[in-house]
């Protein structure tokens, strides 16, 4: 899971395009093969294959430090990798004019288009506009809301994120990633009716699927890359 690539500082959430490159590098000689989780969901569906050692790569909130960093790495080493949006963020940047910085612009309309196109990246929903930590945390219910004011209210901004990812001419997103990775029961409930296959936490640790099982792409868990460790010390935990 990352977030943000920054050549001007490291953080919990940020890594170097240096980094980056070591990621995708180390990766490539240890044998794995980035895939998109709609491969993933195929393989589910047994209507796909996956090569030997697959692993899937995401970038979460939708930074333009993603296409003008992570993009070019990836044509160069030819990697795959998941990005997703919060849409609300998208329609800052392209309606504010103020966009294409990648120290804190996130991904226009068109660049959400482009970076697609490329073949080098498939997108998720990350919601609309509920990546806040008030009124409510991330998608969690609030405790004075209904559960049919909190199915409507979850329902329609993910709707919403939908929709206009759509709109850019790109598939609509068969996976969500929760903000802050806050989830409950009742939230992995209304996005499985909204369609979604693929529900990803922040939870660190490793998810077993199986074929023709689904339900076990329902909680999948990842692993952060922390921009203050090395590639081999953050990888170790897995490969």
């Amino acid at each position: 899971m990352y977030h943000h690539v920054l050549n001007s500082r490291k953080g919990k959430y940020i890594v170097s395009e240096k980094q980056l490159e070591s990621d995708f590098l180390y990766l490539k000689q240890q044998g794995y093969t980035t895939v998109f989780l709609s491969e993933v969901i195929a393989w589910i569906d047994d209507s796909g294959i996956l090569p030997e050692k697959p692993i899937v790569l995401t970038f979460d909130d939708g930074h333009y430090s993603n296409m003008h960093y992570a993009l070019p790495l990836a044509k160069k080493h030819d990697i795959k990798f998941m990005v997703f949006p919060v849409t609300a963020f998208s329609r800052f940047s392209t309606d504010s004019g103020d966009h294409s910085n990648p120290n804190y612009s996130h991904l226009t309309w068109t660049q959400i288009k482009q970076m697609a196109d490329s073949g080098h990246v498939e997108f998720g929903n990350h919601s609309h506009n509920m990546h806040k930590f008030k009124p409510r945390m991330g998608v969690m219910r609030m405790g004075s809301e209904s559960m049919t004011d909190y199915s409507k209210n979850l329902s329609e901004d993910i709707q919403r994120a939908q929709d206009l990812i759509e709109d850019c001419g790109v598939p609509r997103p068969t996976a969500f990633a929760y903000p802050f990775g806050k989830f409950s029961d009742e939230s992995q409930e209304i996005l499985l009716d909204l369609g979604f296959r693929a529900i990803l936490t922040c939870t660190e640790g490793v998810t077993i699927i199986k074929q023709n099982h689904p339900e076990s792409l329902h909680k999948l868990k990842r692993y952060n890359r922390d921009g203050h460790r090395d590639t081999e010390d953050i990888f170790s935990k897995f490969v």
